[in-house]
């Protein structure tokens, strides 16, 4: 229909509607309503382009009937293939958030909006879509408040004046601002009635409660002047990357700056438009000029136009800081006579200068000296040993300095001059060792030396390394620092040095060490490398020491694989028969550690043919031979042939024990420090055959155990020398060599499980399991590492089956804690306090009765005073508490539930034993 027809339509749905009418646009304002929705519709005058808006509503019943159209770019598409729409077909343009159900049985294609938007029809032009004349513009009112999440389907009608005889584009744009942010996800979607595709009726979507603010007219004008905050006017002393801060103004939808250093000026911003914001900071990339006055002016602005006459305000930038001075410290003494003076760079700063004197403020060394766009300056002759120095760095550009208000510092200089080789070019010569007993030495002394240069990408403050240099005669050679002795102002012992390769001036680090001693490698024999040594510490921290260069013997003849040493395999695990080895001067072989662990670059080869389907790998006598003390040497088994070898197992202990192997295969071992460069050892390497794995090997040779009334009841010593780990769960990882027991739950559900040592055995450390189940489907009910006596473990389960068969497992802890635990013999014991006879918890009747048995809190004895001490063990004989000259009352309710052994040592010397039960 025609425009005029449209806004008659439109009116006549308005429902107690109050009209504000303006100069050139008119607004229905109307109370919120949740059968309404309140949108706009924006025409235009094809000339002036002058954009007016009414807002009405539309009625509920009229949001029915909507179906499926296409969106193509940014454009609203309604193809010729999508079917005819011949003249006086009246059709729909919907807006529809994403959070609705989709319109119509196929989801159309979205153009999804992130602000403030605008939605334009018809714009290029397309004269048979509606009216002819000027284009149709369909927006959210300005007034909406919207809720996240909501849902929103509203449109506006028109007819078809002419058939269609082509594609058809509608258009959206951007306009701000009218989608608030809570909303963002605000879809545009086109429809029509009939033709294009499957009908939306009312099930198919929800109206949504819309609030808005309808006492709010569009603007008419442009806004009114706001006012500069910040800086405030006329303020001084204002940062160079200052944020300028003005207040808020109605009808305002964004703010434009000028800025210039006259009155009025615009040479900083012109007519910059920020943006709908209260705040505008000046970029730290393009900061404003140190000492300057500058002009700021804020006009709001809206769709009419931008506010005029907005009163300018001023400030004036902060003086160029000086340069903060890291060193040397202030007042500093002990200085090197051929310091080096370092600061921070001040943003804005094209170049510094320096002056230094005798006396504060004097310039009888450096007169304000233009160093140049440089944050550190070294003297080139040395300064007078024990002599005060007054200096100041000023900063500056092209229009401004520093001034005279930065601040004198002062240094004192060390008594001593530098020594000879305080630099490169004078490097003292260093004699090689054919070994690494450092027979020939050479003394040094950071005292009075300087700085030659950054500690990159070493670590440490450089201000007093001295240098040295020597000729490889080796590939690898080690570099040892001793007889550290402080020399300086404050105590020092902490060195540094590094060693480097090329010549003065162009040189390559290739190795950096804090530890004294250090190994570098690659070298190449014949060519010249220098090493700067230092204290680690800055000013007035200086050492003297000796330095040598060693050589470490040539890689042993196992380095590789290829020449792995043959292994006797021993018929026991006496060891009789050893090999020893080393690792010292070993280099990596490059074969993958994985799935073992450390860092194999120092490891050597061994080879031995299996006997039997276990043996077990002893390494014993290690020794650091490294630069850095370690004895962490570990193993790693290997199948198949140099070249293409598997791993089998790894050993982080000096004691691993294999399983699975095949008699008459061929095995490979290599031996290594676990850590990295610097660290060596020697050893002893033993292959041993342990003996047959026990009866009890596997859950399926469970010994029986008989259910006692204590430990001592029905002990057994068993082993598990030669036991095989298999696979089952336990509470810790680091546990091997594990046989396995089983028990028949006593009629009171409970049993309590205990290990215990036995004399001349090296099984010294437990872990304990419990499992319910068969053989081949068990659960763990259980699990104990410590709670026994010593390593060794205890562990008490209640609320079993009576009964039913529980399957016990003991294990050899093989952590790094237990303490060089092995395989061996122990003791194990099943054992619960119900079983105990009647008369032994009696006790004699005719002696000192003990009451009431059991017993809770308390525990009553008669004839108390006959008694001297009282001593309470447990069930396994452990002491657990001692009650001297006790009364009649025991308490013992800090006691646990169980069988308690209560001695009772008399005054005269006698004594007697209640068994007591605490419940």
């Amino acid at each position: 229909m025609k425009k005029l027809n449209l806004l008659f339509l439109l009116l006549t749905s308005i429902m107690a509607c109050q009209l504000y009418w303006g100069q050139s646009f008119s607004v229905a304002t109307c109370s919120s309503n949740v059968d309404n929705i309140t949108y706009s519709v924006m025409r235009s005058n094809t000339t002036a382009n002058e954009k007016q808006r009414m807002a009405f509503i539309i009625p509920a019943s009229q949001l029915v009937d909507i179906a499926n159209g296409t969106i193509t770019s940014t454009y609203f598409r309604r193809a010729t293939a999508s079917g005819s729409l011949n003249a006086g077909t009246t059709f729909k343009i919907y807006l529809k958030n994403t959070t609705a159900t989709d319109f119509g049985s196929a989801a159309p294609d979205w153009a999804t909006e992130t602000g403030a938007a605008t939605l334009v029809y018809d714009s290029n032009p397309q004269t048979a879509v509606g009216s002819t004349s000027g284009y149709k513009q369909f927006q959210h009112s300005t007034n909406f408040v919207y809720t996240a999440g909501s849902n929103l389907a509203v449109y506006t009608e028109y007819v078809q004046t002419t058939a269609q005889a082509s594609t058809i584009y509608w258009q959206y744009e951007y306009s701000g601002p009218c989608i608030n942010t809570s909303n963002s996800n605000t879809t545009k979607y086109l429809g029509t009635t009939g033709t294009f595709g499957a009908t939306l009726t009312s099930t198919n979507y929800r109206r949504p409660i819309i609030a808005f603010d309808a006492t709010v007219p569009p603007p008419t004008t442009p806004p009114s002047c706001t006012t500069v905050s910040a800086p405030a006017n006329a303020a001084t002393g204002v940062s160079v990357t200052p944020t300028i801060t003005w207040a808020a103004t109605p009808i305002t939808s964004s703010y434009v700056i000028n800025m210039g250093t006259t009155p009025g000026g615009t040479n900083i911003m012109n007519g910059v438009d920020v943006g709908n914001v209260t705040s505008y900071a000046i970029p730290s990339a393009t900061p404003l000029s140190y000492s300057t006055q500058y002009y700021v002016t804020v006009f709001p602005k809206n769709v009419i136009g931008q506010a005029t006459g907005c009163t300018e305000s001023t400030f004036t930038t902060l003086a160029m800081p000086c340069p903060t001075v890291s060193s040397p410290a202030a007042a500093a003494t002990g200085v090197s006579t051929l310091p080096t003076i370092a600061w921070g760079a001040v943003t804005g700063a094209t170049g510094y200068r320096l002056t230094v004197g005798t006396t504060s403020g004097g310039t009888d060394i450096i007169n304000n000296v233009d160093l140049g766009n440089v944050t550190s300056y070294t003297f080139s002759a040395p300064l007078n040993p024990t002599t005060t120095y007054y200096y100041t760095v000023t900063a500056y550009n092209a229009t401004t300095n520093s001034g005279t208000a930065c601040t004198v510092r002062s240094f004192t200089t060390t008594a001593t001059p530098p020594p000879a080789n305080d630099n490169c070019s004078a490097a003292v010569d260093l004699t090689v060792n054919p070994d690494l007993t450092c027979g020939a030495t050479t003394p040094g002394n950071t005292l009075g030396a300087s700085l030659s240069m950054a500690a990159a990408p070493c670590n440490g403050n450089p201000d007093d390394d001295v240098w040295f240099k020597f000729v490889a005669t080796s590939t690898v050679h080690v570099v040892t620092l001793s007889n550290i002795v402080s020399t300086g102002t404050t105590t020092a012992s902490d060195m540094y040095f590094q060693v480097l390769g090329g010549t003065c001036g162009s040189q390559t680090s290739l190795l950096c060490s804090d530890p004294n001693t250090g190994t570098v490698s690659g070298l190449t024999p014949g060519q010249t490398y220098y090493v700067r040594v230092y204290t680690y510490s800055g000013a007035g921290y200086n050492a003297s020491f000796n330095i040598c260069i060693g050589t470490p013997p040539p890689p042993p003849a196992n380095d590789e694989c290829a020449n792995a040493v043959a292994l006797t395999v021993n018929p026991d695990l006496a060891c009789g028969a050893t090999t020893a080895g080393t690792t010292l001067s070993a280099t990596n072989s490059n074969i993958a550690v994985t799935p073992c662990t450390g860092t194999a670059d120092d490891d050597v080869w061994y080879t031995f043919v299996a006997t039997s389907t276990a043996h077990t790998i002893s390494l014993s006598n290690v020794v650091s031979t490294g630069s850095s003390s370690s004895t962490s040497l570990y193993t790693q088994l290997f199948s198949g042939t140099c070249g293409t070898l598997t791993s089998v197992a790894c050993g982080t202990t000096n004691t691993t024990t294999v399983g699975g192997l095949t008699p008459g295969q061929t095995y490979y071992v290599r031996a290594y420090n676990s850590n990295g460069s610097g660290y060596s050892n020697s050893f002893n390497i033993c292959i041993g055959t342990p003996p047959p794995p026990p009866a009890n090997d596997a859950c399926s040779g469970a010994v029986a155990l008989t259910v006692g009334g204590n430990f001592a009841a029905n002990a057994i010593t068993s082993t598990n020398a030669g036991a095989i780990t298999d696979g089952t769960t336990s509470c810790q990882t680091n546990r091997g060599d594990n046989v396995w027991f089983s028990v028949v739950v006593p009629a009171s559900g409970s049993v309590t499980f205990e290990t215990q040592g036995v004399t001349g055995s090296g099984f010294t450390d437990t872990v304990l399991s419990v499992h319910s189940g068969t053989c081949g489907s068990l659960t763990s009910i259980a699990c104990d590492d410590d709670s026994g006596v010593d390593n060794f473990s205890l562990v008490t389960v209640t609320g079993q089956t009576p009964g039913a068969t529980l399957y016990v497992s003991v294990w050899r802890y093989t952590g790094t804690a237990g303490g060089g635990s092995t395989t061996g013999e122990f003791m194990l014991s099943a054992y619960d306090a119900s079983l105990l006879a009647t008369n032994e918890v009696a006790g004699n009747k005719n002696m000192i009765k003990a009451y009431p048995n059991p017993f809770s809190e308390v525990l009553n004895i008669s004839d108390a005073a006959k008694v001297k001490n009282v001593l309470v063990n447990d069930i396994s004989g452990r002491l657990v508490k001692t009650i001297a000259n006790p009364g009649a009352e025991l308490h013992l309710g800090e006691l646990k539930q169980g069988l308690y052994l209560i001695s009772l040592e008399m005054k005269d010397g006698s004594k007697q034993t209640i068994k007591a039960i605490k419940k």
